[in-house]
């Protein structure tokens, strides 16, 4: 079996691709970008003091970044206590018992047989994956085998904390970005954030969000993928099967509100369980007033309840 991996840094890169403006007059912007969390991060910050705010943004999300991917090496019934593991599963328990089920931290085991969290790509067997979903656990609780991956949580997590840092130092506003999960904070002196939702198929815009200060995620099947015997394998699990999610959506996005508690997270979880559970089910997510949603399906359709979208007319997307 040949496998080929796929990695589109254009669509990686910039999920969610800030266009920014100026800072009030009197302050300074402070702007750094780093690889932290598996992709490109970039900061923006404005506010009396914004240098010193960048570091400490800096040196927490680096930290982090240490925390979660020190999952992938130890089994989590091995790993030192951490209040950020359990915010994390705690935080997944509260949004599996509120908005179902279908997304678990406790996969790891899963996500490291399909070669996801390394890159060493594999087709597994329906006994190696029946091995495999044994350690998930729908509530987070840890059994023997269990392996951690907060792979649809870990950047919404760091926007929560980024949100926190930002409003101990009095910020005025700012733009946290870690490609798939993005933080518009504050209030920006032109008036509304603009986003531009990256093209499924990485060129271009699917379209421009304008938004107040907001927790955004987007998942899609485009990003990461690999192939093996000419069928697709994306990096979005569905833990009922298995197997990669087979979903007739391409991307979606949720909006969460910035003043919402825990918000990142809830975006970053939402983005993923809503693009797995597909177009059949976006009725009832739409239903919900806490978080809007924005969703390409792949014959070209846009289904949105945001009002501050814009499809792009050269996307070749229409809304529905």
């Amino acid at each position: 079996m040949t496998v080929f991996p796929f990695f589109r840094p254009a669509a990686f890169l910039t999920a969610v691709l800030l266009l920014l403006s100026s800072c009030a007059p009197g302050n300074s912007p402070a702007e750094a970008s780093e690889f932290v969390f598996d992709t490109y991060a970039s900061y923006r910050v404005c506010g009396s003091d914004a240098a010193h705010t960048l570091d400490l943004l800096s040196q927490r999300m680096n930290e982090l970044n240490g925390i979660f991917e020190l999952c992938y090496d130890v089994p989590a019934n091995q790993l030192p206590e951490n209040a950020v593991y359990t915010d994390c599963i705690e935080t997944g328990r509260s949004l599996t018992e509120q908005y179902g089920r279908g997304i678990s931290m406790t996969c790891g085991s899963l996500t490291s047989l399909w070669g996801i969290s390394d890159g060493n790509y594999h087709v597994p067997d329906e006994n190696e994956i029946a091995a495999a979903l044994a350690s998930v656990t729908d509530d987070g609780t840890i059994l023997d085998g269990t392996w951690l991956d907060f792979g649809a949580a870990a950047k919404g997590y760091a926007c929560d904390e980024a949100r926190r840092i930002l409003d101990t130092a009095g910020t005025e506003y700012a733009v946290i970005s870690f490609s798939s999960s993005t933080l518009l904070y504050g209030q920006k002196p032109d008036g509304k954030f603009r986003a531009g939702i990256t093209h499924p198929d990485g060129d271009g815009y699917l379209g421009i969000i304008q938004s107040e200060a907001a927790f955004i995620s987007t998942s899609g099947g485009y990003e990461r993928y690999f192939e093996a015997d000419g069928q697709r394998f994306t990096h979005i699990l569905d833990l009922e099967t298995g197997r990669p999610a087979e979903t007739d959506l391409v991307s979606v996005t949720v909006i969460v509100p910035a003043s919402l508690e825990n918000g990142g997270i809830l975006s970053d979880w939402l983005s993923t369980l809503i693009y797995i559970e597909g177009t059949a089910e976006l009725d009832k997510w739409m239903a919900y007033s806490e978080f809007s949603v924005i969703a390409a399906d792949e014959s070209g359709k846009i289904y949105t309840d945001f009002d501050g979208f814009t499809p792009d007319s050269g996307s070749g997307y229409c809304l529905q």
